[in-house]
């Protein structure tokens, strides 16, 4: 089992991860040059944002049997694995650009706050997974104050 520093040290390092695949793809073209690839997974487009009741994960996964995806979550880190297959073709390719990923995918996202775990859902509609994650309301709003003896 982890410890608090080994968990706190995840959840620093893969918005990291996050931000070098940004910059690489912006600056460079490519999330993943030679010398920093260190994994064989591309990552899907995704977009985490939050509403009053849900923190909501949007990915971008066309051609993709959503039998072929796994979404799960540990501690506070959300996964999301699955694999694109390649279309098989009669006929030989030459590629002008090839810009669609294939093969095993991963995204992880922290959880930044309590979730309801009882009410989880996800849906794939038109290429694109959701996952609503409810937050939890029972937990203290507004400002607490602890009184120092």
């Amino acid at each position: 089992m982890e410890n608090s520093k080994e968990k706190r040290f995840k959840e620093l390092l893969i918005p990291l991860e996050e931000e070098m695949d940004f910059f690489f793809s912006n600056f460079f073209g490519s999330a993943y040059p030679n010398l920093y690839r260190h994994e064989l997974y591309w990552k899907p487009p995704t977009d985490v944002y939050e509403t009053e009741k849900n923190l909501v994960v949007t990915i971008e996964l066309a051609q993709i049997d959503p039998k072929e995806v796994n979404v799960s979550l540990q501690e506070n880190i959300l996964y999301i694995r699955g694999i694109r297959k390649s279309i098989p073709s009669s006929e030989k390719r030459r590629y002008h650009k090839m810009e669609i990923n294939y093969g095993p995918f991963e995204r992880r996202i922290v959880i930044p706050q309590e979730i309801d775990m009882e009410k989880l859902t996800a849906s794939y509609d038109n290429g694109f997974l959701e996952i609503k994650l409810p937050k939890r309301q029972n937990l203290p709003t507004g400002v607490i104050n602890i009184e120092v003896e």
